[in-house]
């Protein structure tokens, strides 16, 4: 993760949702202004029993959320970034939603901000996920590269901020400073309770799960994003959340991630996801959306990405000179105008697939 300057981690933590990969900020204010006071998430009714829930700001959450109501139980799918974000996100589903017991739990992929909330689920509760979600898991996760470096860098934002909050003479950015921060220092203290927790239900292709009414299916359609991404497709309801494989907005693009993806692979993958008879895309971060023509745009910044990174690599470039050199500008109508300038941590990504494929 890169740092985050004062005003955007302020921005992100009292008012916005973010994508992991940290380069495009959602603005979500208004969005967050119409939910009660107090509340860390807010829900929107996609069908009948189907609930997008995201962050409202107030703690941090970091990821979206789907609530499936059946005829006798609730489903879950991703459980954010930290336990006491996850029975926050629980308790709200049974003060506004139901009371009905979460029965289901799936993982979209193993990233911190959407299963680190799965320690709050005991054995009665089926935590389902793709193999090699399990499997990472199962490892020292909390050590792997994408997981340090964004909680790593948590103590040195709290001192900037406080450090900020000292020196300024304005009450209303102290005030916007003094919030953030209580949310920052609230995340860092959840981040010490995580224990990783792996499903205890896996599957490598395809599962399909009739329960309370409703079908449920979990498609692998191929790495992308990370090993074992998984979407959870409604059929009837028409609806496919999509974790980090695919992210969006009505109107403009998400960039995921790619600092642990398989980036030649995932065009090819993300095919697969448009053979799915969906309407409504429903994303790890960003807002559901319905414009398929996003997925194309998506595909063509990977394969782009792929190419010039192969180029530079064959040319004898270090990572560090590739990513100085590459030119993603074209891309900026879709993504804005940082989507230029390639990501270091995804340009490495793609020199480790590469030195695999070709060893240098």
């Amino acid at each position: 993760m890169r740092p985050y300057f004062f005003a955007t981690m302020v921005l992100v933590m009292v008012g916005a949702s973010y994508a992991l990969g940290g380069r495009d900020v959602v603005d979500a204010a208004g969005q967050a202004s119409a939910a009660p006071s107090g509340k860390p998430y807010r829900f929107e009714k996609l069908a009948e029993g189907v609930y997008f829930a995201t962050g409202t700001g107030v703690m941090t959450t970091m990821s979206n959320a789907l609530v499936i109501v059946n005829a006798d139980h609730t489903m879950l799918v991703d459980t954010s970034v930290t336990p006491a974000a996850a029975r926050a996100l629980v308790a709200q589903v049974k003060d506004e939603l139901t009371p009905k017991p979460i029965k289901y739990v799936f993982n979209s992929h193993y990233h911190f901000d959407h299963a680190h909330g799965n320690q709050i689920f005991g054995d009665d509760v089926e935590i389902v996920g793709h193999e090699y979600i399990r499997r990472m898991h199962l490892t020292n996760v909390l050590q792997q590269r994408t997981n340090r470096s964004f909680t790593g860098n948590l103590p040195g934002q709290i001192a900037q901020m406080k450090q900020r909050i000292a020196e300024t003479t304005d009450a209303k950015e102290r005030a916007g400073l003094e919030a953030g921060l209580g949310v920052t220092e609230a995340h860092w203290k959840a981040v010490q309770e995580v224990v990783p927790k792996p499903p205890n239900v896996t599957f490598t292709d395809t599962m399909v799960i009739h329960k309370g009414g409703r079908e449920v299916q979990l498609h692998f359609l191929g790495r992308g994003h990370t090993g074992g991404d998984t979407m959870v497709f409604l059929p009837a309801e028409r609806i496919v959340f999509t974790g980090d494989f695919f992210e969006g907005r009505p109107g403009g693009g998400v960039l995921s991630y790619l600092g642990d993806a398989f980036i030649d692979e995932w065009p090819a993958s993300l095919e697969r996801l448009k053979a799915l008879d969906f309407d409504v895309i429903v994303p790890g971060h960003g807002t559901p959306l319905r414009e398929r023509k996003q997925i194309d745009d998506f595909q063509s910044y990977l394969r782009d990405f792929w190419r010039q990174a192969s180029e530079l690599r064959a040319q004898g470039l270090t990572a560090q000179q590739a990513t100085e050199r590459m030119d993603l500008s074209k891309y900026a109508a879709q993504y804005g105008a940082r989507a230029g300038r390639a990501d270091a941590r995804a340009v490495l990504r793609a020199y480790e697939l590469l030195q695999i494929q070709m060893p240098m």
